[in-house]
């Protein structure tokens, strides 16, 4: 017999997007703005209500746990109905495990729902855009004014929705799993929020080579860019000189 007590775990997040569009199938599509889906409703609790609740539960050294309902029909017409629990694990370790459909009900961390729930809402953004509305996500909106983000499409030469869905995308814990994600954004992320040097420089290299290993690469440049924009959220100190340093190091080691 093998023992697999030690055997590392690598979360699957494709399979999981896939097994989520078999429960809950307009969880691949937003066609309209005024008809909301039952996936846009689930990524709209999870994002502005959900996270809200998981701040202060930590804040109380408390872990918290939400059951969720998604009713709605598969290609055939034919009723599902499944049943989600997601819980932080703030406070106690998360399985180590592929989430799986058993008996109707899905178990998800609630990083593995923050990342559906980005996912499904960068869907939302072009309808969003079309109206003249910029809505962040709320770990977005801590680093970036929504009101910057014209100028910053601008000055990128590139359209504004792809712009916002890379920012919402990338300041996302875990972030580079979502398609739309960029190293560079999440790096300018890092630079404004993390206190501790010696822990922001880990999470830095962990970052660009988490990035790297989903086949996205550091844009030096747009660094400068991104981090032009974003905003100081802690009393931490900023060197920009310090972490272009650090990220020509990282790089050098990975070629």
């Amino acid at each position: 017999m093998t023992d697999t007590s030690n055997k590392k775990f690598f979360f699957d997040y494709e399979k999981l997007a896939k097994l989520f569009v078999e429960i809950c199938p307009d969880f691949s599509a937003e066609p309209h703005y005024e008809n909301a889906t039952t996936s846009r409703r689930f990524a709209e609790k999870v994002i502005f209500d959900y996270s809200k609740k998981a701040k202060t539960s930590k804040a109380q050294n408390k872990d918290k746990v939400w059951s969720l309902i998604l009713e709605t029909t598969n290609s055939k017409g034919k009723p599902l109905k499944n049943k989600l629990i997601i819980s932080t694990y703030a406070f106690k370790p998360a399985p180590l495990q592929q989430p799986f459909l058993q008996h109707g009900h899905l178990h998800l961390t609630f990083k593995q729902a923050s990342l559906l729930a980005v996912a499904k809402y960068c869907q939302l953004v072009p309808h969003l855009i079309q109206r003249n509305h910029i809505v962040l996500t709320p770990l977005a909106g801590a680093i970036f004014n929504k009101s910057d983000m014209p100028k910053l499409a601008e000055e990128l030469n590139e359209p504004l929705v792809d712009v916002v869905m890379a920012v919402i995308s990338s300041c996302q814990t875990d972030g580079y799993y979502l398609k739309h994600s960029r190293c560079h954004i999440a790096l300018a992320a890092l630079n404004k929020t993390i206190v501790d040097l010696k822990l922001r420089g880990a999470l830095i290299t962990k970052t660009i080579n988490m990035y790297r290993f989903h086949g996205k690469e550091l844009d030096k440049e747009q660094l400068k860019i991104f981090s032009k924009y974003s905003q100081q959220v802690r009393q931490c100190p900023t060197d920009n000189s310090k972490m272009e340093e650090l990220v020509a190091e990282v790089i050098a080691l990975g070629n």
